[in-house]
């Protein structure tokens, strides 16, 4: 009788100690998962983001934690922690299609990031057309924002870039080769402004306009900025620097044109007495 009393007490304890036997089989891995998809299914992103990366930190093949963490990072809208936990997750389950599509997308993502970075090489070099043609193709191609945004910050900093190499060139009296770079330049701001749905291409474009315009008169080739006036004035027919000197380029001709450099100076908001002064030109030639 006394051992049954004796077995009747010990069998609350019996059944604790073998939960907690139980409860320590469960890695450590395993608890952490355990925990974030507590806070999941609470809307606690955050600690749940905490606790899959500590499980798969633990248990790097754990496939439902990167599963898990790559949707959070998509969630986050954090491109860079998606793409690693998606190539992760399609790794350890290379016959989850779904996975696989993600996975791919993002190793496209990572393509033209360095993508990007090659261009900026390319217009610090000097290779201006195969730059900016480069960073065209990322802007008009990726789905990715934060790739293209990088990518027009590089085109952001390539143009000044390109237009303090036409200013060289310039100097050194190579002016077809200066009129080359500030070309580029001009394109690289016209990108920005078309990418990003502005309506002016800005104040640095405009000291680019006028510096091409300079160097062409100094070639003794005042024509040569036709082209680029006129593509900007296709973006904004408005802009006055472009207005002002395709107007130049007009004056500089062999006959001037006064009626049409006229009409584009009224464009630009030049004083009203000195258009009419080409008027009057206008009408005596």
């Amino acid at each position: 009788m006394r051992l049954r009393i004796a077995s009747a007490a010990l069998l609350p304890a019996l059944i604790l100690a073998v939960a907690t036997m139980l409860g320590g089989c469960k890695s450590a891995a395993q608890r952490h998962f355990d925990t974030a998809v507590d806070f999941y299914d609470k809307k606690d992103w955050k600690h749940a983001q905490a606790e899959f990366e500590q499980a798969a930190k633990l248990d790097p093949k754990m496939l439902d934690a990167h599963k898990a963490l790559a949707q959070l990072d998509d969630f986050f809208g954090d491109e860079e922690g998606a793409s690693r936990e998606y190539i992760a997750a399609s790794m350890l389950d290379p016959t989850d299609q779904k996975l696989m599509g993600k996975a791919q997308y993002y190793r496209l993502v990572k393509k033209m990031e360095s993508q990007v970075d090659d261009s900026l090489g390319m217009i610090k070099s000097g290779k201006f057309d195969d730059g900016i043609a480069a960073l065209k193709e990322v802007i008009t191609e990726t789905k990715s924002r934060a790739v293209r945004r990088r990518a027009l910050a590089a085109l952001g900093q390539g143009a000044p870039i390109m237009a303090q190499q036409g200013d060289d060139l310039a100097g050194q009296k190579k002016y077809a080769d200066a009129l080359r770079a500030y070309d580029a330049a001009i394109r690289a701001y016209t990108l920005i402004t078309q990418a990003t749905n502005q309506t002016s291409l800005g104040a640095d474009a405009d000291k680019v306009l006028h510096s091409a315009n300079q160097t062409a008169k100094a070639a003794g080739t005042p024509d040569a900025t036709f082209k680029m006036l006129n593509d900007v004035l296709g973006v904004d027919p408005d802009d006055k620097a472009a207005n002002m000197e395709l107007a130049q380029s007009y004056l500089s001709r062999d006959p001037p044109d006064y009626s049409t450099a006229a009409d584009l100076m009224e464009r630009a908001g030049a004083p009203d007495a000195e258009v009419a002064k080409l008027r009057a030109k206008a009408k005596r030639h």
